[in-house]
């Protein structure tokens, strides 16, 4: 979507129009990216062109290949609590212990995001997820932070530190997409 259409889907009565014939749909920039959660050290990297100065989300999403129901046991490993309800500055220690298991398991992440041209880093931080910022009976995902970026390319890298046993014969899948409606101002 170039930021001209973009524009014109942010206008009230234009917006709607080219809504409702699907102009102003946003592609996810990642999508797709396999992760292997059960090794320590893995890592993904995706170079990506951003064409709207936005918010963007960079997701965990985990699901059964099969497409069956996820087990008791990788629901209780990845959460059943709604990210809304905790942040990673929840500290566990001070939940209620009839109420842990629904956080699920903390997993932490390095993510690094660099703009290609010049290969200045834009984004650096290890995330250590807790909770899903969404759920399905055969899906979770989880939020591995929201960050601004001006129109251009980028490198995208996410590395697992430690291995997620439990985990390991879920598809996860990493996704860059829009995360909020309106242009942001960008560093670089």
């Amino acid at each position: 979507m170039s930021p001209f259409i973009y524009n014109l889907c942010q206008k009230p009565i234009v917006g709607l129009a080219m809504a409702t014939v699907a102009l102003c749909e946003f592609p996810p920039l990642m999508k797709d990216v396999q992760m292997k959660l059960g090794e320590a050290g893995t890592v993904v990297t995706a170079d990506v062109e951003v064409p709207v100065d936005l918010s963007y989300a960079l997701m965990l999403e985990m699901s059964n290949p099969a497409g069956e129901s996820l087990s008791k046991q990788e629901v209780s490993i990845i959460g059943d609590r709604r990210v809304e309800d905790c942040d990673e500055s929840t500290d566990l220690a001070k939940v209620p212990k009839q109420d842990r298991a629904s956080f699920g398991r903390p997993m932490a992440f390095k993510v690094e995001v660099r703009h290609k041209p010049d290969n200045v880093l834009v984004h650096s931080r290890t995330v250590n997820t807790l909770c899903v910022a969404s759920k399905w009976a055969n899906l979770r995902s989880r939020s591995l932070g929201n960050f601004a970026l001006a129109r251009g390319t980028y490198s995208v890298r996410i590395e697992n530190v430690d291995a997620q046993a439990g985990l390991e014969r879920l598809n996860t899948t990493v996704v860059l997409a829009p995360g909020t409606d309106r242009p942001l101002t960008a560093q670089r």
